[in-house]
């Protein structure tokens, strides 16, 4: 998913506030609501940085174990400065469509409702003028950090479905509260991952899954992230 602002002068009086456009109300094709993005540094020091976002980049994809994504920043007030950004922020935002109030239009990253993002990377620095940068922030999911930071090293019993859950959940290894969409397996074992990183652990279970569904004939599963929740499926 992508959401593109241009920074000519008529777009940005559009985006001054509400008397100038109704959240509710699709005005074009592509139209999106983006109340704020806010980003938090380690110390819960907060800025809303919508209004230096010029491009939003959200990737989900059954090949992949986390959603990432990134922001194009157009920086005149020395972000990077002043917050400073080093890599451990959170960013809080959330996106929907206008007039749409279901969960499945809504993309809630938010740190009231939500689950916020996390940067890790800086990158394409470059200088527009004497008072302004631009570059982009590189963001994920909790997950993907904690499946960085953390090892897996147990025997597991049980179907394979079950493995997957505890992975997931178990405070020790990802310590996800997203919502998981499975499909059960059928085969029990008893398994040992040998101090594996937890996402590289469910990926070798995802191998050896069998759908518990008599007419399925397919071997093996994917797990991945959505915007929703976590999916383990065949």
């Amino acid at each position: 998913m992508a959401f593109n602002k241009d920074i000519d002068k008529d777009t940005k009086l559009a985006y001054q506030g509400p008397k100038d456009k109704h959240p509710d109300v699709v005005e074009y094709a592509g139209d999106y609501g983006l109340r704020e993005m806010v980003l938090i540094n380690h110390d819960g020091d907060a800025i809303d940085i919508k209004y230096l976002a010029q491009e939003i980049n959200i990737y989900e994809s059954i090949y992949n174990n986390s959603i990432t994504g990134t922001v194009v920043i157009t920086d005149a007030i020395d972000l990077m400065g002043n917050l400073p950004i080093q890599g451990t922020e959170r960013l809080s935002f959330k996106l929907s469509t206008p007039g749409a109030h279901e969960f499945g239009h809504i993309v809630d990253c938010s740190e009231e409702t939500g689950y916020p993002m996390h940067v890790y990377k800086l990158s394409d620095k470059k200088q527009l003028n004497e008072g302004t940068c631009s570059y982009v922030l590189h963001f994920c999911s909790r997950e993907f950090l904690r499946s960085l930071r953390t090892r897996v090293s147990e025997s597991f019993s049980g179907t394979i479905d079950q493995m997957v859950t505890k992975i997931l959940a178990d405070k020790d290894y990802l310590d996800s509260k997203k919502t998981l969409f499975y499909q059960k397996t059928r085969n029990a074992d008893k398994i040992t991952i040998p101090n594996m990183r937890p996402f590289k652990a469910i990926e070798m279970l995802c191998k050896r899954a069998l759908s518990d569904q008599t007419e399925s004939n397919s071997a093996g599963y994917h797990f991945y992230e959505t915007t929703k929740g976590f999916h383990f499926r065949s």
